[in-house]
């Protein structure tokens, strides 16, 4: 379970800024606690099932989801595809004369198997500046032990990390790799442990829907998925009766009736070319969904409302905040702008989060439980209005379209 994430100096956000899935201290009376929190065992700490990133166009919400994409494609792939001397794909901000020349941070703390890991790192695209693992026993008074920290070229390995210790020893660890990275390419057990917990950590992204269909078409050659894909399409009354995988073409059936209503028959259509591009995205989606609730695994989701209608949406999102079709405590996070969400009664305070931009074009990300509002506000009428910030400022367009007389 992530229980932060942290990020500075990476594209548009330049001061730290670090998204939450720690409950606060509320009383909430729209939402009920149980179905949106949960409780580590062992811990004095409840986390939230959701969390939702609104603000306007180029107010940085994309990134602080490309900054995550970042933190688990590079940690994935530092050792084994960067070739020594290639440039490192990250962003600093650019738009600061002193954060340009800086590296980019990055820190998550998260729970697995036992135990709250915080593991970060600072990197400009030409090598790793720093780079840290810390971990605890999930219990309280439990104390944080390093398992390593590095400095440029200087690492300091704690002993039970012997796989890491003798990489650093015999300089296998490139300027442009992280250690982590590399310890599991090593079979080191806790590094591999991350490395998979990472992979099952899925984000996607607007340049992912090529990706997210494959994955969805691939995944129909399992009968038991394909009639869950099924059941998943039918729960959003797409008129979809199945889907159905030909020589790579997907055929989506439907039912025909008669003059009277009857249905006397099916047809089929080329799925791509035919059904609408909000029943596509579902389609695409339904496999990721689907795996994070079965595996309490995490969902990552940068404009998870494009192309949906608000009643769906809102029908995905209570999925993952309920007891009953979520009980492994799965976590979506995702960015919106559709602001019916924020009158769902879906979410606390502590699980709406804005992302606004200042005059020298750095995002700041705050949440809504950082105001003292009334549990019962109209959220969606106090944004709109400019109560929280977060929201476009539109000039005269008038002046814009006027001709000329």
């Amino acid at each position: 379970m992530i229980i932060q994430f942290s990020v500075e100096n990476f594209r548009s956000i330049m001061e730290p800024a670090t998204l939450s899935l720690v409950a606060s201290p509320l009383k909430d009376v729209r939402v009920a606690t149980e179905d949106v929190m949960f409780e580590i065992d062992g811990m004095d700490v409840s986390l939230l099932k959701s969390a939702v990133i609104l603000g306007a166009n180029a107010s940085g919400k994309s990134n602080v989801i490309k900054a995550l994409e970042f933190f688990k494609n590079y940690i994935i792939d530092s050792f084994k595809n960067l070739q020594a001397g290639e440039e490192i794909g990250v962003e600093a901000f650019k738009l600061n004369t002193d954060s340009a020349k800086l590296p980019s941070s990055f820190e998550m703390i998260f729970i697995l198997d036992g135990y709250q890991y915080r593991y970060g790192m600072d990197v400009s695209r030409e090598y790793v500046h720093g780079e840290w693992l810390y971990r605890k026993a999930c219990r309280k008074r439990a104390k944080e032990v390093e398992l390593f920290y590095r400095e440029k070229e200087e690492m300091k390995v704690h002993p039970s990390f012997s796989i890491a210790t003798d990489l650093v020893n015999r300089k296998m660890i490139r300027n442009n790799a992280l250690l982590l990275s590399a310890a599991a390419q090593f079979n080191d057990p806790t590094a591999v442990q991350i490395i998979n917990w990472l992979t099952e950590t899925s984000i996607l992204t607007c340049s992912d829907e090529e990706r997210m269909w494959n994955m969805a078409v691939n995944h129909l050659d399992d009968v038991e998925m394909r009639s869950r894909i099924v059941e998943f399409s039918k729960f959003a009354d797409l008129g979809i009766e199945d889907i159905e995988k030909s020589d790579n073409h997907i055929l989506s059936r439907h039912l025909q009736y008669d003059a009277n209503g009857v249905a006397k028959s099916e047809t089929s259509f080329p799925f791509r070319s035919m059904e609408s591009e909000g029943t596509i995205k579902y389609f695409s989606m339904a496999y990721p969904i689907i795996k994070a609730l079965d595996n309490g695994s995490r969902l990552v989701i940068d404009e998870f409302d494009s192309k949906l209608h608000p009643v769906l949406t809102n029908r995905i999102i209570s999925l993952f905040n309920s007891r009953e079709s979520n009980p492994r405590n799965a976590q979506l996070i995702f960015t919106a702008h559709d602001t019916n969400i924020l009158s769902s009664g879906l979410f606390r305070r502590d699980q709406i989060w804005f992302t606004q931009k200042d005059r020298f074009g750095a995002t700041s990300l705050y949440s809504l439980s950082d105001y003292k509002v009334r549990s019962d506000a109209p959220f969606e009428r106090d944004y709109l209005s400019g109560k929280y910030g977060a929201t476009p400022i539109i000039g005269n367009l008038e002046s814009v379209i006027r001709r000329t007389e």
